[in-house]
């Protein structure tokens, strides 16, 4: 099964058939910021990166994939994603350099 390499493959995945319009608003973003994730002229928020990864990992699967890298490369991604979530909700003196 193909997998996304970049945040532009992700949010495309994610998106599927869906307009740019539909999927930003179930997002919670704004068309146009959505537009930029997708040419990757702008970086996804962590919220946006974590819903696209949720959403990837809840398409169907074929069972000779389970427990496939892929699996635990998403999973390593989920907790980053949680992690810089947690960093950025941190006051900027809390934060290490």
């Amino acid at each position: 099964m193909w997998m996304p390499k970049s945040q532009s493959e992700l949010i495309r995945t994610a998106r599927g058939e869906r307009s740019q319009a539909e999927f930003s608003k179930a997002l919670g973003c704004d068309r146009s910021c959505l537009s930029r994730y997708e040419r990757e002229t702008l970086g996804a928020p962590p919220h946006v990166i974590t819903r696209c990864l949720q959403i990837v990992a809840a398409m169907p699967q074929t069972s000779d994939l389970k427990g496939r890298p892929v699996d635990r490369a998403l999973d390593l991604a989920r907790q980053a994603v949680a992690e810089l979530e947690l960093l950025q909700a941190l006051p900027a003196s809390g934060r290490s350099k």
